[in-house]
């Protein structure tokens, strides 16, 4: 029943989760019952992170505007992975095998780029403006 559910909201997560172009307020207050951590780079950047049902979501923020200008997400686990992959295949525009471009509303466009570590154990999601 829990993979039922999962699989009906998914697409949804698709679309919505990397934000770019938002302020630290906007996406919590998507998110109320999230539980959220601010952290910063070496270089001062800040960023937020949260776990979300596809893995754990970080959200970079342009220390000038204080909008949301990256995204990174860590699936949780193959299925996951996999699931997100699926999603984009069907939504967005397929460039190549790990590269996807999205058309938002609003006239923005997202690339979507997928990369592994050199044993392809472990990959990433990452989102930016186009």
């Amino acid at each position: 029943m829990k993979t039922i559910i999962l699989l009906s909201i998914l697409p949804f997560f698709g679309i919505s989760q990397a934000h770019l172009g938002a302020s630290y307020f906007e996406i919590k207050a998507k998110y109320p019952s999230k539980e959220f951590k601010i952290a910063y780079t070496n270089d001062g950047t800040k960023y937020m992170t949260a776990d979300q049902p596809l893995g754990l979501f970080a959200y970079f923020f342009d220390s000038d505007n204080k909008l949301t200008n990256f995204c990174i997400q860590i699936p949780r686990d193959n299925q996951a992975l996999n699931t997100q992959i699926e999603i984009y295949n069907k939504k967005y525009v397929v460039i190549s095998e790990f590269e996807w471009k999205a058309y938002l509303e609003g006239g923005g466009i997202m690339k979507i780029l997928l990369e592994y570590d050199k044993d392809m154990d472990n990959s990433i999601f990452k989102y930016t403006n186009n």
